[in-house]
C-alpha cells in the first residue's frame, strides 16, 4: 500500500502545482485566453519574449543591437555580390588579355611591330594580371586559369608573379595534372 501512495502523492502534487500556476497565468492576465495558452504550450509564440509594455521605451540597445543584425546581414550579401562580380572580371581581364597577346602576335607577323615591343607588352600584361590575380580567391582563379583561355606559357609567367602564398593556394585548387603541367613549366622558364 506504501507503495501506492508515494506515485499518487507525486501525481496529486504535480496536479495541483499546474492548477495554480494556470490560475495565476490567467489571474495576473499574462495569458488572456484558453487558445492563446493553447499557442504557448504548442510553440506557436515565444514565450521568452517580453510584452513590448514591459521593454522600455528608451531601450536602446536592443533596437541597435537588431540593426546591427540587419546592416551585417547586408554587407555579408554585398561582400558575397562584389567577390562575384570580382571573378567574372577575372575571366573578362583574362580573355583580354589572350586576345591582345594574339593581337600583338598577328602585329609582329605582319612586320608592325618587333619582337623586343611584343615581350615589353606581354611583360607589361602579366604584370597586370598578377596584380589582379592576387586580389582573386584561389577557387575562382584556378578556374579561370584552367579554361584554356591563355596558353600555358603564359600562366606560368603569370604564376611566377603571384605571391608565393596565392600562388600555392592557387595551384591546390587546380585539377592536379594541369597544376603539374604549369610547375613543370615554371621550372622550364628559369
Amino acid at each position: 500500500m506504501k507503495f501506492l501512495l508515494v506515485p499518487l502523492l507525486i501525481i496529486g502534487m504535480f496536479v495541483s502545482f499546474s492548477a495554480a500556476m494556470l490560475a495565476m497565468l490567467f489571474f495576473t492576465e499574462t495569458v488572456k485566453s484558453p487558445e492563446e495558452l493553447q499557442e504557448i504550450l504548442s510553440a506557436e509564440t515565444d514565450p521568452s519574449r517580453l510584452d513590448a509594455s514591459f521593454v522600455d521605451e528608451e531601450d536602446r540597445l536592443g533596437q541597435l543591437a537588431s540593426l546591427l543584425e540587419i546592416y551585417r546581414s547586408e554587407y555579408e550579401m554585398r561582400q558575397d555580390s562584389l567577390q562575384d562580380q570580382l571573378d567574372s572580371l577575372g575571366t573578362v581581364q583574362t580573355t583580354l588579355t589572350a586576345r591582345e597577346t594574339a593581337q600583338d602576335a598577328r602585329e609582329v607577323a605582319f612586320g608592325e611591330k618587333t619582337d623586343s615591343t611584343m615581350v615589353a607588352l606581354r611583360k607589361e600584361r602579366i604584370a597586370e594580371l598578377a596584380t589582379f590575380y592576387n586580389k582573386l580567391k584561389p577557387a575562382p582563379a584556378a578556374e579561370i586559369l584552367q579554361t584554356g583561355t591563355l596558353d600555358d606559357t603564359t600562366v606560368g609567367l603569370l604564376m611566377r608573379q603571384l605571391q608565393a602564398q596565392h600562388m600555392a593556394k592557387i595551384m591546390s585548387a587546380m585539377d592536379p595534372e594541369f597544376a603539374a603541367q604549369i610547375t613543370n613549366l615554371m621550372k622550364d622558364l628559369e
